[in-house]
């Protein structure tokens, strides 16, 4: 036996057929090699094992370099040869993401269609690196992108997880550009599968599919609006997936907004996609997030959210790219904010279990905190929505009198009953949690088709949705999401790659409620994001058109002969910025 250093040894290590087996280890040698790799059982001693991997050699070779080990020199030759492979690995991406790099041309498409060459970047830095995060602008083509996997060398089959309202949008896109055969999944009882190249699962068939899934025969899998797995294995479909990743070679999750609240979120999903990039749920939370008296927060908010987004880009594990970067101007005006006056008679009678709960939720046990807090949350959250829905449905009427289609957000059955009522005459369409993926499917096309002009959706409904941008330029939020990014994806429906106009945001909010509160934390979730998605920057201005609405409601009223009153005192200027800032 050779040795890597003259000096003393402290256990040996070998090669054994696809691993490497480290041999009595000296304990607090084992004490650092369990730290280094954190697999690595806890209560294992003496007798480790490590898989043959590229990275495993990189850092093993280092480990050695610090503490000498035993090894034949055919063993030390592969360990080195393995380490020389992960670096040119690590150069061959770096490569890649050089302005000057020059994409390879992948073939396989339907005729008369096309990758963008940013696309085929991020193609070509999957088939370097295997595991990859791909958080490019709304709008972007991600879904394209997630269909080029199937040009990848030993990619097929390939496996695409969708949200349930979009399974037939990718089926009848793959159909239209690339020239393999797709199967959409039809239950979520295992069936015998078709022969096919490319098989489209919804998240909700993942936990009955997940033995099927891992058996070995799927060789890259697309996680299509990845943040559905943000809880991690804390989810069924989380704990599903995991299992599944593990037994395949190419895994890619595909999304705009990586986190919807804190930065836990980037951990689960990081971690879903390459196992150990930030380490265990305690290290992340140790290291990464913020603490109180010494204490990590449980909660997972980032205390450097630039730092993690840079560190999760320097590891090659997620790349993103803006509309600006691909040379895309953003559509989207700066959002106009409308402070409406709340219909307190509406939510007189609410108001008294509304009382109840935040009593229960300030002295009740803990138990019933915990409940009459989430319910008081809700109910306070419908009530906003109740307390303006008819201030709201009189400016969707005034956006659609004078000729402009509207997409409505909200979120409550009893808000969305109001708008119904007022709206009844403009045959509102409805996109929600109400409607079967088929009803959907067919109101967004009724609405697409000019059969309508107001299609309201879900603030949560319809993420990805494409060809709305088609119709529809204006946007109205009825209701607030806890969540800048729900909010952003909400707008993503319309400023897409497609869209022909600016792309106008109107937020109709309330001093009364939750409405307040919702937009306090917002600011803290949107810097979440913004740095770990797009770390040092800052805030950009977006274009103003700030007398639209004045213009419109002048018109309006004109052509209702109202004679236009004088202009009212409005908020301070300053904090209306910070809440557009915040928005």
């Amino acid at each position: 036996m050779s040795k890597l250093v003259i000096n003393r040894t402290f256990g040996a290590l070998r090669r054994s057929e696809l691993r490497w087996e480290l041999v009595d280890i000296e304990p607090h040698v084992a004490i650092r090699l369990k730290q280094l790799f954190p697999k690595i059982p806890k209560q294992q001693a003496k007798l480790f094992s490590l898989q043959d991997s590229q990275e495993v050699a990189a850092d093993l070779l280092w480990f050695t370099q610090r503490y000498a080990l035993q090894a034949s020199d055919k063993d030390l030759r592969y360990l080195k040869k393995r380490s020389r492979e992960y670096h040119k690995k690590q150069e061959e991406a770096h490569a890649i993401l050089l302005p000057d790099y020059t994409p390879a041309v992948r073939a396989g498409l339907m005729p008369n269609q096309s990758l963008r060459d940013y696309q085929l970047v991020g193609l070509d830095l999957l088939e370097s690196v295997k595991r990859l995060l791909v958080i490019d602008d709304v709008g972007l083509g991600k879904t394209y992108l997630g269909l080029g996997v199937g040009l990848l060398p030993n990619a097929l089959p390939l496996v695409i997880v969708v949200e349930p309202h979009l399974q037939d949008q990718w089926c009848e896109k793959a159909a239209e550009f690339i020239n393999l055969s797709v199967h959409k999944a039809k239950s979520t009882k295992p069936y015998k599968l078709p022969q096919a190249d490319i098989y489209v699962f919804k998240y909700s068939q993942l936990s009955s599919w997940v033995d099927v899934l891992s058996a070995g025969w799927v060789k890259a899998i697309v996680y299509d609006e990845v943040q559905q797995l943000r809880r991690g294995r804390e989810s069924q479909r989380g704990m599903a997936a995991s299992v599944i990743n593990q037994n395949i070679p190419i895994v890619v999750g595909l999304t705009a907004t990586l986190i919807y609240n804190y930065g836990i979120e980037a951990f689960n999903i990081s971690n879903m996609i390459k196992p150990e990039v930030l380490g265990n749920r305690d290290e992340f939370l140790r290291e990464w997030c913020t603490r109180d008296h010494g204490v990590a927060n449980d909660k997972g908010i980032v205390a450097d959210p630039d730092a993690l987004g840079s560190y999760l880009r320097e590891s090659r594990v997620l790349i993103r790219r803006t509309k600006a970067d691909v040379g895309q101007v953003a559509k989207q005006l700066e959002p106009h904010i409308e402070w409406v006056a709340p219909n307190m008679k509406k939510v007189a009678d609410m108001e008294v279990l509304a009382e109840q709960l935040a009593v229960k939720t300030l002295s009740g046990s803990y138990v019933e905190r915990g409940q009459a807090a989430r319910d008081f949350d809700l109910k306070m959250r419908e009530m906003t929505g109740i307390a303006k829905a008819h201030s709201v449905a009189a400016y969707v009427r005034m956006f659609i009198e004078s000729g402009t289609p509207v997409v409505l957000f909200g979120w409550h059955r009893g808000v969305y009953d109001i708008w119904a009522k007022e709206l009844a005459d403009l045959n509102p369409l409805f996109y929600t949690g109400s409607e079967s993926q088929t009803q959907k499917e067919r109101n967004k096309k009724a609405f697409i088709n000019g059969e309508s002009y107001l299609l309201i959706m879900s603030l949560r409904s319809g993420a990805g949705t494409d060809g709305i941008q088609h119709r529809c330029s204006t946007v109205i939020f009825g209701e607030e999401d806890w969540s800048p990014q729900v909010m952003t994806q909400c707008i993503g429906r319309l400023d897409r790659d497609g869209q022909e106009d600016s792309v106008f945001v109107f937020h109709a909010v309330t001093q009364y409620g939750s409405d307040p509160e919702i937009l306090s934390i917002l600011g803290v979730k949107s810097s979440q994001a913004r740095g770990i998605q797009d770390p040092g920057s800052k805030v950009v201005g977006k274009q103003v058109d700030t007398d639209r609405i004045k213009k419109l409601a002048e018109t309006y009223l004109a052509s209702r002969g109202v004679k236009v009153p004088e202009k009212a005192k409005s908020l301070n200027d300053a904090d209306v910025e910070l809440l557009r800032e915040v928005i």
